[in-house]
C-alpha cells in the first residue's frame, strides 16, 4: 500500500520528540498543562525521518509561531537497511534520545505504546484549550479512540484511504453504467466484463486492473495482490499472528480465489505482464508514465490511494501526446454483509506525546498545532495527495468530489492486523509461494483445493522458520549488545 509522504511505509514508526533542555528531571505531567509563558524559552529536539522536510512541512510554521522554542532535527534514515528491524531501531532511538512527541504510522504499535502506559492521555488538555476535534472525520476519532481503550493518546492530521478510480469517456463511449458507491468486487467485475476484450498493443483496454500505475507488472504478483484485494474486503486474514497460524485454508479465501481465477482468465482484467525491466536502459519519468494504464487511457477501472490524483495531473502535464483522462472517483468495493466499513481505510501518521516527557506542554503545543485548523488550510493547498483529517478542507479535488474517500468508516479487520507479530521474513516466500500456487490454478495445473491446501502448508513452514530465524537473530542480539541505558521516568 502507498501512503502520503507522512507515511510512506506500511508498518514503520517515525518520530518527533521534543526534550526540555531547561527541564531538571522526567516527573510524569500532570493532567493540566499550564500554558508556557511569552519569554519562557525551550529548545524542541525533533527526530524524523528528514529534516528538509519537516522543515518545510511543519518546522518553519511552528517556529514562526512559536519564536521562544528553538528547533533542532535528528534524522531517523539510520534505522532503516538491510537486516535491521525499523521498529527495534526505533526503540533504540527512543531510549538514547528520550523522546517527548513520537509520530507512529503504525496503528499497532500507537496501540500498543498506548495500552502500555507510555504515552500522555490527552483528553483532558483538549478540553482545557477547547481543542476543536468536532470538525475531525468522526471515523478517525472513533479509530484513534478504539486504538486507546475509549481515550485519545494522539491525533492525526491526514488519513491513508483508497478508492475505485474510473475513465468516464470509456464507460460513456461502449455504453456501460458508470460505477456507483458502495458496489461489491462482484459488482465492479461485472462492469469490467463488459468492455471489449479484442484489441492489440496500444489499442488493447481492460475493465479493470489492479496497481495499474506499476511499470512493470509481475503475473503471479499481480494474482496475489487481487485476491488479497477481494479477500481483504471481507475482513480475512492470510495469517493469525497471536496463534502464529497461517489461515489460508478457509471458505473465504476459497471464494476470493475462485473469484480473481475467473475474473483474471476472462480477459477483461490486466493479469500482468511477461516484460521484465532491463537495468541497462534506465526509464525517464515519462517513460513510467506511458506504461500506465489509466493515465494513458486504456484502462476503465482501478483501485488506487489519493495520490492517483497527483499522479494524473502530473501525466496531464508531462503526456503532451496522450488525452488527458476524464476521471471519476467511487468507493473501493465492499463486503455485502458490512457494506458501511472498508479496510482500505486506516490511520496513519499518528502524533502523541510521550507519557515521560520533561516537556509536556511544548510537546502538546507541537501535536496541537500539527493537528490544527491553520495547518489543515495550508496542507490542502499542498500536493501530498494525502486526505486530511478535517473534513471542511477535503471537499474537492481538480474539479471532483472527494466524498468517497470519506464515505466509509474504518475496519478493524485488515490483512495487516497486528503485522508488528509477524516475523518479517515470512513476507517474502509466502508472497512468492502464493503467487505460485495462485497461476498454477489459472493455467489449470492445479484446483483451488489443492493450492490453497499447498499455501497453507508450505505457509505454516516458511512462518515457523522465519520465527526461528527472527528468535535466533534476537537471541543473539541480545548477548552481542550491552542493553541500552532506561529511559528516565
Amino acid at each position: 500500500m502507498k501512503r502520503s509522504r507522512i507515511g510512506l511505509t506500511a508498518g514503520l514508526a517515525v518520530a518527533v520528540l521534543i526534550a526540555g533542555c531547561n527541564s531538571g528531571g522526567g516527573d510524569k505531567p500532570s493532567k493540566t498543562l499550564k500554558e508556557l509563558g511569552k519569554d519562557e524559552k525551550a529548545s524542541i529536539k525533533v527526530v524524523f525521518w528528514d529534516k528538509g522536510y519537516f522543515f518545510q512541512q511543519y518546522g518553519n510554521l511552528f517556529s514562526a509561531k512559536f519564536p521562544n522554542i528553538d528547533v533542532q532535527v535528528v534524522s531517523t534514515q539510520g534505522i532503516y537497511g538491510s537486516g535491521k528491524d525499523p521498529n527495534e531501531e526505533f526503540q533504540k532511538l527512543i531510549d538514547e534520545e528520550k523522546p517527548d512527541v513520537l509520530l507512529f504510522d503504525s496503528p499497532d504499535l500507537f496501540e500498543k505504546w498506548a495500552n502500555d502506559g507510555k504515552l500522555y492521555q490527552l483528553d483532558d488538555v483538549i478540553r482545557q484549550d477547547k481543542f476543536d476535534i468536532e470538525n475531525i472525520l468522526p471515523s478517525v476519532v472513533e479509530q484513534i479512540k478504539a486504538k486507546g481503550n475509549g481515550n485519545i493518546y494522539g491525533l492525526t492530521p491526514s488519513f491513508y484511504g483508497q478508492a475505485l478510480f474510473y475513465n468516464k469517456d470509456l464507460f460513456e463511449k461502449h455504453g456501460v453504467p458508470l460505477p456507483k458507491n458502495k458496489m461489491t468486487w462482484n459488482e465492479v467485475l461485472d462492469l469490467a466484463k463488459r468492455f471489449p476484450k479484442d484489441g492489440q498493443g496500444d489499442n488493447r483496454i481492460y475493465g479493470f486492473a489492479q496497481n495499474a500505475s506499476f511499470a512493470f507488472s509481475d503475473k503471479k504478483q499481480v494474482a496475489y495482490q487481487m485476491m488479497n484485494a477481494i479477500g481483504g474486503t471481507s475482513g480475512l486474514s492470510f495469517v493469525d499472528p497471536d496463534k502464529g497460524a497461517v489461515t489460508i485454508q478457509s471458505d473465504g479465501w476459497k471464494e476470493a480465489l475462485l473469484t480473481t481465477v475467473e475474473a483474471l482468465k476472462s480477459g477483461a482484467v490486466f493479469a500482468g505482464s511477461d516484460e521484465k525491466f532491463d537495468p541497462n536502459k534506465p526509464m525517464t519519468m515519462e517513460d513510467h508514465m506511458k506504461k500506465d494504464l489509466f493515465a494513458t487511457g486504456r484502462l476503465a477501472m482501478t483501485v488506487e490511494g489519493s495520490y492517483m490524483i497527483n499522479s494524473l495531473q502530473r501525466a496531464k502535464e508531462t503526456l503532451k501526446d496522450v488525452t488527458p483522462v476524464n476521471w471519476d472517483i467511487v468507493t473501493v468495493p465492499v463486503d455485502p454483509k458490512n457494506p458501511e466499513v472498508s479496510n482500505s481505510v486506516s490511520l496513519s501518521g499518528l502524533f502523541a506525546v510521550n507519557a515521560n516527557s520533561s516537556n509536556p506542554r511544548a510537546a502538546w503545543e507541537l501535536v496541537k498545532y500539527i493537528n490544527s485548523e491553520e495547518m489543515a488550510r495550508l496542507l490542502s493547498k499542498s500536493e501530498d495527495g494525502a486526505m486530511l483529517s478535517r473534513t471542511a478542507y477535503a471537499k474537492e479535488r481538480e474539479g471532483r468530489s472527494m466524498e468517497p474517500f470519506y464515505m466509509l468508516k474504518m475496519s478493524e479487520n485488515s490483512l495487516y492486523k497486528n503485522y508488528n507479530k509477524i516475523p518479517m521474513g515470512f513476507y517474502q516466500p509466502f508472497n512468492e509461494l502464493a503467487g505460485n500456487e495462485i497461476q498454477s490454478v489459472i493455467e489449470g495445473k492445479k484446483s483451488v483445493d489443492d493450492a490453497l491446501k499447498t499455501m497453507q502448508e508450505k505457509g505454516q513452514e516458511a512462518y515457523i522458520k522465519a520465527k526461528q530465524e527472527q528468535d535466533a537473530k534476537n537471541a543473539k542480539e541480545g548477548k552481542d549488545q550491552k542493553p541500552a541505558e532506561p529511559a528516565a521516568n
